[in-house]
């Protein structure tokens, strides 16, 4: 118990916080700001705040990134997506996130010479079937994860 904190208030304290962090939480990438043209370590953030367990997470990654490499996860596989070229375009992780908890996936990247924004799509799967596709405006209930580029950035 907190100090001072009746256990009712505390109880309704902590249900706002949990119910406040679960309708925020989203597929998110760090660091959020970086330069045009620098070699990045991205870190993807994936919360589970539904109560079956995230068995997918598909990344597309943003027209122009070069990444050149995908962390692997313990436990997860990871199937490598290529254009014809061969370069790597998406990945998709599979592996078990069980409720109320969250992954964080890197990738080794390249950023582009030109551009303001990278965004990441991302869609996550669930064990009951569901998706959520991480795609839409930051304003939105599903947004993309977005890195701002700014010339000087670091």
């Amino acid at each position: 118990m907190v100090a001072g904190m009746a256990p009712p208030r505390f109880a309704l304290v902590f249900a706002a916080a949990v119910l406040a962090s679960s309708a925020s939480a989203n597929v998110t990438v760090s660091p959020q700001l970086s330069a045009p043209g620098a070699r990045e370590k991205y870190q993807l953030r994936v919360p589970n705040e539904r109560k079956s367990a995230t068995i997918t997470v598909e990344i597309r990654f943003p027209a122009g990134l070069r990444v050149t490499a995908v962390e692997q996860k313990p436990g997860w596989s990871a199937e490598a997506f290529r254009d014809a070229a061969g370069n790597l375009i998406g990945v998709r992780w599979v592996g078990n996130l069980p409720p109320e908890q969250f992954t964080e996936f890197g990738l080794l990247a390249q950023n582009p010479s030109k551009g303001s924004e990278l965004v990441f799509t991302a869609i996550q799967a669930f064990a009951d079937g569901t998706k959520i596709i991480w795609s839409g405006p930051a304003s939105s209930k599903t947004p993309a994860a977005r890195v701002r580029l700014a010339p000087g950035a670091r």
